[in-house]
């Protein structure tokens, strides 16, 4: 009898114990809990090799990014947003392998040295790149200053890309000291950060075992934050029965919504919803969205208990709940007034991302979101009322960051990147560069200025005191007709640039140069040359000759008559060849291979008699249909263009001139008024190297 009431006093709480076990995997629990038992894990990704004196090289998880390598990790990092299951009071939570790219955690040697020499040739290339823009940019601020528009612009990335060379430049250096080490591994560094879908506060964790496809963190403070709940993991498992997915449904980033859902079976491609929680009828876990399949739950709980036996867990939860029982509960997350949707717009184009619903319409975009348009472009940033108002472009060839219109063209302010080709910022209208804007590219001159039609125009000048004036003359600054004139050259003083010109100030320029005709073809003189030139030098103004050259004589044949008629000292301006055919008569003369070799003749002759260089003057219709053909023996040669519309010349030239009808006091009529490319400091350096 004893022993029947002793059995029946052991039965009877076993049997309560199994009755209260059942009820709790089976009994179940409320929806509210189990979306409570969910967070959010972002992670940030790298490879790490560690080098010699303490350097540090970063590559990126895959090798398909544009910077193969680099000195910090911010510039290769692989971000990645998922969802993930708190199944410990300790605060364990499990996702899967995709928040670090599902890549192994070490670099193998081999693969590291396969990198780096990826990484030498990149750099080889990137450095000769910058070198080149850098040289555009630098030609361009020793010709301008504060005063032109977009000076600023100019120059603020002019300091970037020579912050990036000196990056690319130490860089290489790691890379090359990386090759000549023996071969080391590179390890996988993560930083991992959770956002519990109870509140908004972020955590920090830690990986604490990494199998089977799947990833065990813990949050560094080890305890599960306050307001969330857990899911038990089973010994033996949970049955499936009917589930459902519990996870987020975005697309990360700025996608990411506030809480998770219960997602339907279409939903499960969202990637956030990667590591999200199957959850069978009682409301316990079941399985683990991973690569588009279902972990189950027998690797699931092999993976836990493989880390701490059943009684060991048991206990630290115990603690755990223990400690955390008396903290507040945090106020729960406000729920966001956007929802993420993937659809085909009106023009039957795939969008995916925020969305807003209206009664009786279809989903408007609004927030962040991308779109996918034909031929692989792709449209992603901050959409208003159904359009794109700013955002980025990307294409194969070139990508474009700034504002849109209502058809998904650029307009407005934007930047667009043509890797190592080209680099514009400034403003679009309808797709097309309009309005004002700066291009880089290597080895051209920079082009800042006025575009139309996503064409450059011009650079429109602002004229100041502060620029460089002068003036060339002939006999027509002496009379015309019969009234004959002297010039005043005590009195010279520029007055007037012509109509059409943005002026800072008043016009009273002084002439800090001036250029004389002494010759044309083999017989014609200035008759006032030998008396300008004598005047010039008497007041102090650097002075130069120029010979106006004729298509019906030989280049030697006219070198020697300017020779002959003109006077070259040490001290002047470099003699001027004035090239100033027509069209047709270039054609009549043979085309421009025959002026080319005679225009040579003319300079080289010159040259070597006077010791100086001489300068080519031509047209800005000569410089767009003639110049570009000839050889490059010619293109050496300075340049000083005659151009009278608003925008300045875009060619490397050394004077321009700017207009025929400008007012000198000191010489009767209409004066030829030319500036320097430069500033006064660079006029100085000029006039010292020419004298020599």
């Amino acid at each position: 009898m004893n022993r029947h009431n002793i059995s029946i006093q052991i039965l009877i709480p076993t049997a309560v114990l199994l009755l209260a076990g059942l009820l709790w995997a089976f009994v179940p629990n409320r929806r509210q809990t189990r979306l409570d038992s969910l967070c959010r894990v972002e992670a940030t990704s790298y490879y790490v090799l560690p080098l010699a004196k303490g350097d540090t090289l970063y590559f990126p998880l895959g090798s398909d990014r544009f910077y193969p390598v680099s000195l910090h990790p911010d510039s290769v990092v692989t971000r990645v947003d998922l969802t993930a299951v708190f199944i410990s009071r300790e605060g364990h939570l499990l996702t899967t392998d995709s928040l670090v790219g599902r890549v192994p955690d070490t670099l193998a040697g081999a693969d590291v040295r396969r990198r780096l020499f990826d990484a030498d040739s990149f750099l080889i290339e990137a450095r000769k790149h910058h070198h080149a823009v850098r040289q555009s940019l630098d030609e361009y601020a020793r010709r301008h200053s504060v005063v032109d528009d977009g000076y600023n612009e100019v120059m603020v990335y002019r300091e970037r890309i020579g912050r990036e060379l000196r990056q690319l430049d130490s860089l290489h250096r790691r890379v090359q000291q990386g090759l000549q080490q023996p071969s080391r591994e590179a390890y996988l560094r993560s930083c991992v950060r959770v956002r519990p879908a109870a509140h908004d506060t972020l955590c920090s964790a830690h990986r604490v075992v990494r199998r089977d496809g799947m990833l065990l963190l813990q949050l560094d403070g080890a305890t599960l934050p306050a307001g969330s709940s857990r899911f038990i993991i089973y010994r033996l498992a949970t049955y499936v029965g009917s589930s459902q997915l519990y996870a987020y449904q975005d697309f990360g980033g700025p996608t990411a919504t506030a809480q998770p859902q219960v997602l339907k079976a279409a939903d499960t491609a969202y990637p956030a919803s990667e590591g999200g929680a199957w959850v069978n009828a009682s409301g316990q876990l079941c399985g683990l969205q991973g690569g588009g399949q279902r972990i189950d739950g027998h690797r699931i709980a092999r993976l836990v208990y493989d880390v701490h036996p059943l009684p060991v867990w048991a206990a630290r939860n115990a603690r755990a709940w223990l400690q955390g029982w008396l903290r507040s509960a945090t106020p729960r997350r406000p729920r966001s007034a956007f929802s993420v949707q993937r659809m085909l717009t009106v023009d039957s184009l795939l969008y995916e991302g925020q969305v807003v619903h209206a009664a009786g319409q279809r989903p408007l975009r609004q927030g962040w979101g991308r779109l996918y348009a034909p031929g692989g472009t792709v449209y992603e940033g901050e959409w208003q009322a159904d359009t794109l108002v700013t955002g980025v472009r990307l294409m194969r060839q070139a990508s474009y960051r700034g504002e849109f219109n209502a058809h998904y063209q650029p307009s407005g302010l934007g930047v667009e990147t043509k890797p190592w080709k080209e680099h514009y910022a400034g403003a679009w209208k309808d797709g097309q560069r309009s309005g004002h804007g700066f291009s880089a590219r290597p080895g051209q001159l920079v082009r800042c200025g006025d575009w139309r039609h996503g064409k450059f125009r011009g650079e429109r000048m602002v004229y100041t005191a502060d620029r460089i004036y002068g003036i060339d003359i002939s006999r027509y600054q002496h009379g015309k007709g019969k009234k004959k004139y002297a010039i005043d050259w005590k009195r010279l003083r520029i007055t007037s640039l012509g109509a059409g010109r943005r002026v800072q100030g008043n016009v009273d320029y002084p002439v800090s140069f001036v250029y004389i005709k002494s010759t044309e073809g083999r017989t014609v003189l200035n008759p006032y040359y030998a008396t300008d030139l004598r005047q010039a030098r008497r007041h102090g103004i650097p002075v130069g000759t120029y010979h106006f050259f004729s298509l019906t004589n030989s280049g030697a044949q006219q070198a020697a008559h300017f020779l002959r008629r003109s006077s070259v000292r040490p001290h002047d301006l470099p003699p001027v060849l004035d090239l100033e055919p027509t069209d047709y008569q270039i054609r009549c003369a043979g085309g421009d291979s025959v002026i080319f070799a005679q225009v040579l003749v003319w300079l080289r002759t010159v040259e070597k008699r006077c010791g100086k260089r001489p300068v080519l003057y031509v047209g800005q219709n000569f410089v767009n249909h003639h110049l570009p053909q000839a050889p490059a023996a010619l293109q050496k040669y300075d340049v000083w263009i005659a151009r009278y519309g608003e925008f300045k010349p875009y060619v490397r030239l050394l004077h321009w001139q700017l207009t025929p009808y400008g007012r000198v006091r000191g010489i009767r009529g209409e004066v030829d008024i030319n500036v320097f490319n430069g500033t006064r400091e660079q006029f100085a350096d000029y006039l010292t190297s020419v004298r020599k």
